[in-house]
């Protein structure tokens, strides 16, 4: 008995590394650093000077032939906006372009001076370089377009904004040194008024596209603090060149990229103007054709109200009483199942016909007129 006590933990031993072997498992003996492997802080600073000095050699990366260039360009995935271009958006040139035709008389009559507006060109980029393009002193005006989400940003140079607050003031429009100067915030007031007269072309000329509401969120001198979207993200900027005739200086309005993905179908569509000329002879022949096309049109004389009982009792040659009688106005005539004529029901020679005395406008005045009068 003890002897086979004693070997059935050999056997199970033995099993054990049998299993192990089986698997492959074996334990991998850990390499331990000395402190002696450890570089202190004076060999690591010794290590940096000797790199700044140029006594280790650095390996220098090759230089790409030209040929190669060519042939494998570069492509940073981060501009891929880059490659947006307007021609993939032709109805917002379209509105642009519009909205300066338009707001060339409104700005004409809120300054009573004429004055031209035309659109320079339409571009895409990066925020950082839209503000970079924008000669300062400007004045920066954000502008919400509901109910698209987010902001544009109009921006008007410094010159070209004190001109108009001269001629606003009674004076000619003479250019000022704009330069080292901020906007006051009287100037800025009266900006905003011609502004928002410019606001309202700008809706029209979207109409055709979609509605929105632009509205005037805030006014600012410096681009630090009209940071409507990150300087990478990409923005489509319009460049307009408003002549004052003494002065002559730039608008630039800015939308972001990410505004306009949602309807970016509809930008892409051509521009279907709001406005179309009506084709008086096509009209004519389309209300000639309609006047032609067959209509079902039912009469009801009168209803009753019974049981079920009476129902299936019914038998050939019964009487079904009416809640009407022949002289009362209780016919109805339905047209493709919609009530249009009340009158009395009656024969005209051997057919069965209809005497019209009213013409229902509505489902709900053969309502009252009518089965106000029925009483089940």
């Amino acid at each position: 008995m003890m002897r086979e006590r004693e070997r059935k933990p050999i056997r199970r031993r033995e099993i054990e590394e049998e299993e192990k072997e089986k698997k492959g498992e074996k334990e991998e003996k850990r390499e331990e650093i000395t402190p002696s492997q450890i570089l202190t802080q004076d060999e690591v600073d010794a290590l940096l000077r000797s790199l700044r000095r140029g006594e280790i050699p650095v390996a220098v990366p090759e230089e790409v032939k030209p040929e190669e260039k060519e042939k494998y360009p570069r492509y940073d995935f981060r501009k891929v906006g880059r490659f947006v271009s307007k021609m993939r958006l032709p109805s917002l040139e379209v509105i642009h372009r519009r909205f300066a035709t338009e707001a060339r008389s409104i700005l004409s009559a809120a300054l009573q001076k004429i004055i031209d507006i035309g659109m320079i060109d339409v571009t895409v980029g990066e925020f950082s370089s839209f503000l970079d393009n924008i000669p300062l002193p400007a004045s920066f005006v954000v502008v919400s377009m509901k109910p698209l989400r987010g902001f544009s940003l109009w921006a008007f140079e410094g010159p070209l904004v004190l001109s108009i607050i001269d001629i606003l003031l009674g004076g000619t429009g003479k250019g000022t040194k704009a330069e080292g100067r901020e906007f006051t915030r009287i100037e800025q007031r009266l900006l905003k008024r011609v502004i928002s007269t410019m606001l309202k072309p700008y809706q029209e000329a979207w109409d055709p596209v979609m509605h929105i509401e632009p509205e005037i969120v805030r006014l600012e001198s410096h681009p630090q603090f009209v940071t409507i979207i990150p300087e990478s993200d990409l923005i489509v900027s319009t460049r307009y060149e408003i002549d004052l005739g003494m002065v002559s200086g730039k608008l630039y309005i800015g939308i972001p990229y990410a505004i306009l993905e949602p309807i970016r179908s509809q930008l892409q569509a051509g521009y279907q103007p709001s406005s179309l000329e009506i084709d008086r002879r096509w009209l004519e022949r389309l209300i000639s054709k309609l006047k032609e096309c067959p209509v079902e049109i039912k009469c009801e004389i009168g209803r009753a109200k019974i049981t079920l009982r009476e129902l299936l009792s019914f038998k050939k040659g019964d009487i079904i009483k009416l809640n009407s009688s022949p002289n009362e106005e209780s016919a109805v005539a339905f047209v493709q199942g919609v009530p249009k004529y009340i009158g009395i029901p009656g024969t005209f020679g051997e057919s069965k016909a209809m005497l019209v005395t009213k013409v229902l406008r509505s489902e709900q005045e053969l309502l009252q007129k009518v089965l106000s009068k029925i009483v089940f």
